[in-house]
């Protein structure tokens, strides 16, 4: 898309008729709602007004332009109205003031006594995306019809932004907030563009944020989980939607987390089936002579069944289309079906036979949000499905590894308990993974991101983490991964729709039970077995040590960023109360400012309990409560070799241990004898260069972990 000059709305009669827009962009094609006309700016006999920007900027001279109309300057006259207000200026030029933000600004030209033409901008600090859909119509669980025009502000410009100016789709999304007065919104564009900066891609999303009345929880989460390193991150802006002509308030403009090379960049099999039926389209057209129509058609029929019947991505790699069996290989190479999926846990889609779904033996829900119709390809559906079961059964093994050997449980949930939490038992499953027969857990999932979705779980304390809308991203080599980072209204504090009470500042998220009342399947949440490791806790310490000065300072700070972004929201902020206040009253919450107020008060809570807890590593293992270090066990010595080897002592005290497990960060493991009440070991898995974590386990004569008698010792380091 190029960008455009200026807007140039071109308004027939009197008043505001922004469902009628017209927009002249640097191309020249006019789109007036869904009919495009091709014309020159110069063959253009109607007349029209324009402005000298596409944006209202405090301060800055708004010039209005007549085209077209065959008056003198003194046969027209210049109306000005802020908001519903006229005010006393009548030329051609008017400067907004801070009290013109968040309001329409309308010129009026009056000629020849009864007619009139008129322009308008919305004034913000926030870009402004207008949609209207066909007639009025309004937004369902279906894609309706729309048309969308951009405008910029201060820091989205001409020069440093793709403007789109032309039609789309758009439908209701979301689950329980589209049941709200102020709805979100899924958006696809028919054309591909680079919106405010995000990369170029067709499918967006507009989050209403109706709970958070701050409007930055998503923002300020989607921001940090970026700064932390994680391997894919969403993209947001804030902007204002005009939607059919009415001003609906503060809104984040989301990339959609979807399989692309612009978003969750692994490989896509739905790019692959498009790639293939164009192939095939082409070689239908050059042998039977098809018209160009007809390509196209067979192409989109194809490629749309190739979506839906992923059987193809196996051996024999066929498809049978119009009574012809294709052999997809000779057309595409194809890999193997060891990943190119996205996964999303939500609780909301279990019982929808329309999606392929994923449910661990120890209930954790999972559904294909890419590729969506995995369950039609066996072979990609299983590799998913055991490669997800292996690794839980890897959290929950006393090693962290998995072994086929093991006996494996499933749960068998009743009922919570509000004084003694979730009610059920175990029970031995079948299960068996011999190709990943001894992976450790970080073997299977990117330690980085394990370790990111925790210190972010567990700094918002949000109400949804792992519970809804956490993604797993896998690509056809290379680990598995925990992002991007999602759906974070009902976090730091926020008072949900449900009024339900998420205040505990000072709390661990992952061990209160309070947050595991609502499914069964929280209780055994991943992040409740990867804080028995002292390898996963020595390595989430370190970080939260790294970030806390840089990252987390930033944050809180004063001018730092959650008061940048009141400076930046407080106009829009207000007028989004005034639009939506009325709502508020269902779930008892509070005013922009005011939430600003108790957020930054949460955070700074927060923070400061937190770093208590990390006050140092004895500290942070202790104040979790998961891992008891044992006094029956030590580790006495690491003495670092000259050959570049270290030689670990441990010792026991107790009668039944009969061998000692050393494991050294996590993947080395090692087992020593007991003869007179110790062990001594030799590993190239200890550097004396490096920092790290040994971890001690008393074996008894079966060679079974004996609870409880473990503990760890740290080298290395500060």
């Amino acid at each position: 898309m190029k960008k455009n000059l200026h807007i140039k709305w071109l308004i027939g009669s009197v008043g505001l008729l922004l469902a009628s827009i017209v927009l002249i962009i640097l191309s020249l094609t006019v789109l007036n709602d869904f009919v495009t006309v091709d014309k020159s700016l110069n063959s253009t006999t109607e007349a029209y007004l324009s402005f000298n920007t596409n944006y209202a900027e405090v301060g800055s001279p708004l010039t209005v332009s007549v085209h077209n109309l065959d008056k003198s300057e003194d046969e027209i006259v210049y109306t000005w109205t802020i908001g519903s207000q006229i005010i006393d200026n009548h030329s051609d030029t008017y400067i907004p003031t801070e009290n013109d933000l968040e309001k329409f600004i309308t010129v009026e030209v009056s000629y020849d006594f009864d007619k009139s033409i008129s322009a308008s901008l919305y004034c913000s600090k926030l870009p402004v995306i207008y949609i209207n859909t066909a007639d009025g119509l309004s937004v369902g669980d279906e894609y309706t019809t729309a048309s969308i025009a951009m405008q910029g502000s201060p820091e989205y410009t001409n020069e440093n932004t793709d403007f789109y100016f032309g039609g789309a789709q758009i439908k209701l999304r979301g689950n329980s907030t589209k049941n709200r007065l102020k709805k979100p919104y899924k958006l696809k564009l028919d054309t591909a563009c680079d919106l405010y900066g995000m990369g170029l891609n067709k499918h967006w999303v507009l989050l209403a944020n109706d709970i958070d009345h701050t409007h930055i929880r998503n923002h300020l989460v989607f921001e940090l989980s970026e700064k932390l390193g994680m391997s894919y991150t969403t993209d947001s802006t804030h902007v204002i939607l005009i939607f059919n002509n009415e001003y609906q308030g503060v809104y984040q403009l989301c990339e959609q987390i979807r399989i692309d090379s612009e978003r969750v960049d692994v490989f896509s099999w739905e790019a692959l089936a498009d790639d293939a039926a164009e192939l095939i389209a082409q070689v239908k057209q050059q042998t039977e002579g098809l018209n160009n129509e007809t390509t196209k058609n067979i192409e989109d029929e194809l490629s749309e069944m190739l979506k839906t019947d992923l059987s193809w991505l196996s051996a024999p790699y066929e498809f049978e289309y119009q009574n012809v069996t294709y052999k997809i290989t000779d057309y595409v190479d194809i890999p193997g079906t060891t990943g190119g999926f996205l996964l999303e846990m939500d609780f909301y889609h279990l019982y929808d036979p329309a999606i392929s779904q994923i449910t661990t033996n120890h209930m954790q829900p999972f559904f294909f949000s890419s590729p969506e119709y995995a369950v039609t390809n066996k072979s990609l559906y299983e590799y998913a499905k055991n490669y997800i079961q292996t690794f839980e059964y890897a959290l929950h093994s006393d090693d962290f590894f998995y072994h086929d050997e093991d006996v494996h449980y499933e749960s068998s949930p009743k009922y919570f308990d509000w004084n003694t939490g979730w009610q059920g038992i175990q029970l031995p499953v079948k299960y068996s993974d011999p190709e990943r027969d001894g992976y450790h857990y970080s073997q299977l999932f990117s330690l980085d991101s394990l370790i990111n979705n925790f210190i972010i779980c567990e700094f918002t304390m949000n109400w949804d983490s792992m519970k809804n809308s956490v993604f797993i991203t896998k690509d056809i080599s290379g680990l598995a991964s925990l992002s991007p980072a999602w759906d974070y209204d009902w976090a730091f504090g926020n008072i949900n729709m449900y009024q339900i009470n998420t205040w505990f500042p000072e709390s661990w998220h992952t061990t209160n039970e309070y947050f595991t009342n609502e499914q069964y399947y929280q209780s055994v949440q991943w992040n409740r077995y990867l804080i028995k490791d002292p390898y996963f806790l020595l390595k989430a310490y370190e970080k939260y040590k790294q970030i806390r000065p840089t990252i987390i300072e930033d944050i809180i700070k004063e001018d730092g960023t959650i008061d940048m972004y009141y400076q930046y929201l407080k106009e829009a902020g207000n007028a989004n109360d005034d639009m939506w206040k009325t709502t508020y009253i269902s779930y008892n919450s509070v005013s922009f400012d005011k939430s600003m107020t108790k957020l930054r008060d949460f955070i700074e809570t927060r923070v400061a309990w937190l770093d208590k807890q990390f006050a140092d590593f004895d500290t942070f293992v202790t104040s979790l409560g998961y891992y008891t270090p044992s006094e029956e066990i030590t580790i006495d010595s690491i003495q670092f070799n000259t050959d570049g080897t270290a030689t670990i002592t441990a010792s026991t005290t107790n009668a039944q241990t009969k061998k000692i497990a050393l494991q050294v960060n996590g993947t080395s493991v090692y087992e020593g004898d007991v003869v007179d009440g110790s062990t001594t070991i030799t590993t190239r898995a200890v550097y004396s260069n490096g920092a790290g974590i040994v971890v001690a386990s008393g074996l008894n004569k079966n060679g079974d972990y004996i609870d409880g008698i473990t503990s760890y010792k740290v080298y290395g380091g500060e």
